[in-house]
């Protein structure tokens, strides 16, 4: 029995894990943009590319390369970087669930990573994202944290802690909030305190080990001749696309929105007022932590730095799954403390969490039976994996060492049909305003045009943010109102437009995508 008690924790975490890893499934559904393009970009990699000299794109070398982990322990399957996000999610809710737990009790740290869990569920979708892999760095930073926040002096853990955050940021430059609220509630905590010293003892440790992952990348670029692109792509080049928009500051928001994470977000907030209440009655008794000062200034850090580019897609706020499970622990304590007069630390008997646990288990399954039966489904099948109907037709018709272009750049299709793109640039249809620059585009046009593909996908109509490559489709868009007005439109698009029309034949249309076919004659 006692191992059982021991065991079941653990199964719901990765039931937990499952679930909101469901429509990430491979079996079921292609993967969204930018997940596939970050399997493409694994798949570069395996075949001997190198980011930012072969293919290029704003985010920092992790992601690429755990993409290309993923496919080599699934042997080129979207089911190894399934694997690889299974692992990183369960591990950032373990790390939480054992560090909440022994704060504030099982209860806290069960009711914790249960809405985190299924917030995350909300904003990952198909996953592959870059915020996703992130988690696990940055949970594993804050446990380290929360471990010692009532002990001071320990200058290896807040190494440790700069280190994992140094490596989270490698995927996402947005992903270290927590950093900040670190060395923010260092400083303030022992400024306030007038331990100078100490304070900047801690943040220079601390950035020590932020610099260390950042240095063994640079040093591995520079072999390659390649340290100063990756540099700029994945750090400069982000400061020109988050001024690129005009936005208001209400953008700062846009997470409690339909974009968000649902009212997962609202609750968290609600949590972090209460938590003001407690900092100030704190505050007034001087008996401040530091851990308090972490929790004041953490989630508005994590709301500002999800919304600085100032566009609202879902994935920006997988970042707050930390945050919603740490503050909704917080909660439950104060209201487990405030009902039944003892610490929830306290409250919580062996059989009780054994219950609970199982309680869960059952409750995951009630709320998704879908979910359980496409992964019964998945199994029954022996795995697999799902390949639309355009990557299909563009693997058949081709041969393996033709290059073909998707004009609207849905690189999944690329991955899926096991076919290269003759463009390093592979976004530049959809680069805003002041982003992009004359070498982007000329160097986009000089690859199709010197190194032209077999085939061209045209896939704009779908989504309309684009102009067609065929003139009677581009007609047709612009003729519908509103949709030129929303549309990037480059100055050098009328270049592509000539030469696509006067080398390239249509061949077939599938699901609404337009396949042209190089003219021999």
């Amino acid at each position: 029995m006692k191992r059982l008690r021991l065991v079941l924790p653990y199964v719901f975490l990765f039931l937990l894990t499952a679930l909101v890893l469901d429509l990430a499934n491979p079996f079921f559904d292609k993967p969204a943009r930018d997940g596939g393009f970050f399997l493409y970009a694994g798949q570069q990699i395996v075949d001997g590319s190198l980011p930012y000299r072969d293919f290029w794109d704003s985010k920092g070398p992790g992601i690429f390369y755990v993409n290309a982990l993923g496919l080599l322990l699934g042997a080129g399957s979207r089911w190894g970087v399934w694997f690889v996000e299974f692992v990183c999610i369960f591990g950032a809710l373990t790390f939480l669930y054992n560090r909440l737990s022994k704060r504030w009790g099982v209860g806290a740290g069960l009711f914790g990573v249960m809405l985190a869990g299924l917030g995350l569920r909300v904003v990952l979708g198909y996953g592959n994202y870059t915020e996703e892999y992130a988690l696990l760095f940055n949970a594993a930073g804050l446990a380290l944290f929360l471990s010692m926040v009532d002990v001071e002096r320990n200058y290896w853990k807040y190494l440790w802690i700069g280190a994992l955050f140094g490596l989270s940021f490698t995927f996402r430059a947005n992903n270290i909030g927590g950093l900040f609220a670190i060395l923010g509630a260092v400083f303030l905590f022992y400024v306030f305190k007038r331990k100078y010293a100490e304070a900047l003892r801690i943040i220079f440790v601390t950035l020590a080990g932020f610099a260390l992952p950042l240095l063994l990348w640079t040093i591995y670029f520079a072999v390659l001749g390649s340290a100063g692109e990756m540099f700029y792509a994945s750090i400069l080049f982000n400061f020109s696309y988050s001024a690129a928009k005009d936005r208001e500051w209400l953008d700062i928001f846009g997470g409690f929105g339909r974009y968000g994470m649902d009212w997962y977000g609202w609750f968290t907030l609600a949590a972090w007022f209460v938590l003001i209440l407690r900092f100030l009655l704190s505050f007034v008794q001087r008996k401040v932590t530091v851990f308090e000062v972490f929790l004041l200034v953490w989630f508005p850090i994590e709301i500002v730095l999800s919304n600085l580019s100032g566009r609202n897609f879902t994935h920006y706020y997988i970042s707050w799954a930390l945050a919603v499970a740490v503050y909704s622990a917080f909660l439950f304590a104060e209201f487990w403390q405030l009902t039944f007069k003892i610490p929830a630390s306290e409250g919580w008997s062996d059989g009780l969490g054994a219950i609970a646990y199982a309680s869960l288990i059952v409750f995951l399954f009630v709320i998704s039976p879908s979910s359980w039966s496409r992964y019964i489904e998945t199994l029954r099948a022996g795995g697999g994996e799902y390949v639309d109907p355009v990557s299909a037709y563009i693997r058949d018709n081709t041969n393996e060492d033709d290059l073909m272009l998707t004009w609207y750049p849905e690189m999944g299709v690329n991955f899926m049909a096991d076919r290269a793109s003759p463009v390093k640039y592979l976004y530049y249809p959809l680069f805003l305003e002041g982003s992009l620059t004359e070498e982007i585009e000329t160097r986009y046009i000089e690859d199709l045009t010197t190194n032209p593909p077999e085939l061209i996908l045209d896939c704009s109509r779908s989504v309309d943010a684009i102009p067609s490559l065929d003139p009677a489709t581009r007609e047709e868009q612009y003729a519908t109102p509103g949709v030129k007005r929303k549309m990037y439109i480059q100055p050098g698009m009328d270049t592509i437009f000539e030469f696509v029309e006067a080398n390239y034949q249509l061949e077939n249309t599938i699901d609404g995508c337009l396949i042209f076919r190089w003219n021999q004659n």
